[in-house]
């Protein structure tokens, strides 16, 4: 990506409008929200608690794993956050389907969209998404492929939060199962966007040289 902001603030649009769609269809929580719900709901841990040291802890052992967060790392909760509201809001304005075989597409989608976000925050050079970064560190160490990891670190927070009370639905199931493979097919369609975009400035630039060559050749020879 040639432009990191804006890149960074696509990647952050399309990751709060999957997750916005699938709160919508309230097939139930993501993983992780299905984790830090139920630390929350522990006596004495407040919610601000919960979600900080998770994620905190989530960097650090990233860190320690060998995979450092860029800029767009922490950036990108603070763009996506703000960009859920709204997006709630105007799905809102239309009828939310009642039947799975409604739900469960859109619910995909809204999953695709999040693995193409996160797949342009990884193409743009600031940083993975925390979870990607947790999971591509666990792959590294482990010899394991990334979507595998992936999966697994996701169950594991379904299977905690549930023992811990939190609540999941078939959404969370559907999340944890497929986000691995959306992120892995994000990044690569994300990297093709950027290879073609790359090569389309660098013809463009090059055309641009080859006519100012023909007009200074043209200039000369009228002198």
């Amino acid at each position: 990506m040639t432009d990191r902001p804006a890149a960074l603030n696509r990647a952050a649009a399309l990751i709060a409008g999957g997750v916005a769609l699938t709160l919508w269809l309230g097939l139930g929580a993501g993983p992780l929200d299905v984790f830090i719900g139920a630390v929350s709901q522990q006596p004495g841990v407040a919610f601000t608690f919960a979600l900080g040291g998770t994620v905190a802890t989530m960097l650090a052992v990233a860190t320690l794993l060998g995979r450092r967060p860029g800029p767009g790392t922490i950036a990108a909760p603070f763009l996506i956050g703000p960009l859920i509201e709204p997006t709630l809001a105007g799905l809102d304005l239309v009828a939310r389907p009642t039947a799975v075989v409604a739900q469960v597409p859109l619910q995909l989608i809204g999953i695709a969209l999040i693995g193409l976000g996160s797949g342009m925050l990884i193409v743009s050079g600031l940083g993975a998404g925390t979870g990607e970064l947790l999971a591509s560190a666990a792959a590294d160490r482990t010899g394991r492929p990334d979507t595998l990891v992936r999966t697994g670190i996701e169950l594991t927070w379904v299977a905690i939060g549930v023992a811990l009370g939190g609540p999941a639905g078939v959404g969370t199931v559907i999340v944890a199962a497929l986000i691995g493979p959306a992120v892995a097919r994000g990044h690569a369609i994300a990297d093709r966007i950027a290879v073609g975009t790359h090569r389309s400035a660098a013809a463009t630039h090059a055309r641009i040289i080859e006519r100012e060559r023909r007009a200074e050749l043209a200039l000369a020879d009228t002198r």
